[in-house]
C-alpha cells in the first residue's frame, strides 16, 4: 500500500524575546538603538515619532510597525499626550517568510484598519490577557508561541503595506543627526546651537530650518525635550537625591532645577517622583 503524507517535512525556528508594555509621559525619548531582532510596536495611546534613517514615520493610537533586523532607530514622543505601547522582539529561522516580512511590511505603518495592524493589535492583546491570567509554566509557554503563530498566519496573508510618509534626502538627516548629537557633551552640559553650527561649519540659520524640518521641532525644543526626559529617568531611578540629581544635570541650584522641571511637567520634582512610584506598583510588564 502506497504512502499518504498528510504534509511535508516542517522546520519553523522562531525566537521569542522579553515583551514589555510601556507608559510614558510626553517628551519620552529612547535613544538611537540597532540590533538583528524584528521589533513590532503597537501604539494603544499617543503616538510614537520615529526616525529611521532618512525616513520619518509617526505611529498613531490602533497603528502598528514592523521594524526590520539592524535598521536604526530612535524613538520620541512629541504629541504632549501620555504614550502607551506594546513592544515585543522576535526572529524567523524561515528565509522565506523572513524575507516576505521585511518586503512587505517592513519599517511602514500599517493603518489602524489594515489586516496588519488589527492582527498585531489582537496579539498585544493575547499577551496582556494571558499575563492576567493564572496560566504559568509549560502551558504559558505554549500560548505566547500560537499567538505569535496566529499572528505571523495572518501576516503571510494580508497586502503588502504601502507608506505615503515623507522621506528626507540622506545628507540632511546626516547634518540633522550630527547637530542634535551635538547639543550636549559627554558629561551631559548642554551647548548653544550656535557653537555646535560652528564645528559643523553650517550657519545658524541653515542649521535650524534642517533642524526643524527633519524632526519636526525646534533645537531648543529638543534639547528641552532632552534634558527633560533625563530628568524624569533619574527621578524615576531613586538612587540619587534630588539636589545630586541638579548638579549632576548642571543646574546651578536644587532650586533652580526644581523650578525648571515644574514648567516642564507642571509638578515639582518631589511630586513626580512620587507619582512614578504609585505608577510602577500598578505598571503591567510582560517579560
Amino acid at each position: 500500500m502506497a504512502q499518504q503524507y498528510l504534509f511535508q517535512t516542517i522546520e519553523s525556528n522562531i525566537y521569542l524575546y522579553a515583551g514589555h508594555f510601556q507608559r510614558n509621559f510626553p517628551s519620552w525619548h529612547y535613544p538611537r538603538e540597532q540590533h538583528q531582532l524584528f521589533e513590532l510596536i503597537t501604539v494603544i495611546q499617543g503616538s510614537v515619532t520615529m526616525f529611521m534613517g532618512p525616513r520619518r514615520r509617526v505611529i498613531k493610537a490602533g497603528e502598528a510597525i514592523l521594524i526590520t533586523p539592524e535598521t536604526p532607530h530612535e524613538s520620541f514622543n512629541f504629541s504632549g499626550d501620555r504614550l502607551q505601547f506594546f513592544c515585543f522582539h522576535f526572529n524567523v529561522g524561515d528565509l522565506e517568510l523572513k524575507t516576505q516580512l521585511i518586503k512587505n511590511l517592513g519599517n511602514v505603518v500599517a493603518p489602524a484598519d489594515s489586516a496588519v495592524s488589527q492582527a498585531a493589535h489582537r496579539f498585544t492583546q493575547s499577551l496582556i490577557t494571558l499575563e492576567e491570567s493564572s496560566v504559568r509554566g509549560m502551558a504559558r509557554k505554549f500560548r505566547v508561541e500560537i499567538s505569535f503563530l496566529e499572528l505571523l498566519t495572518a501576516w503571510s496573508q494580508a497586502q503588502p503595506v504601502v507608506t505615503t510618509s515623507q522621506e528626507y534626502p540622506e545628507r540632511e538627516v546626516v547634518l540633522a543627526q550630527k547637530l542634535a548629537s551635538g547639543l550636549f557633551r559627554d558629561d551631559g552640559l548642554r551647548r548653544t546651537f550656535q557653537a555646535v553650527c560652528a564645528d559643523l561649519n553650517v550657519s545658524t540659520t541653515y542649521g535650524h530650518r534642517i533642524f526643524k524640518r527633519v524632526y519636526g521641532i525646534t533645537p531648543s525644543g529638543y534639547a528641552n525635550e532632552r534634558q527633560f526626559s533625563r530628568a524624569k529617568v533619574l527621578l524615576e531611578i531613586g538612587e540619587n537625591s534630588i539636589e545630586d540629581i541638579a548638579l549632576r544635570m548642571h543646574f546651578s541650584s536644587q532650586a533652580s532645577f526644581s523650578k525648571q522641571f515644574k514648567k516642564w511637567s507642571g509638578m515639582t520634582p518631589s511630586a513626580f517622583r512620587k507619582t512614578q512610584r504609585r505608577e510602577r506598583q500598578s505598571a503591567d510588564y510582560l517579560g
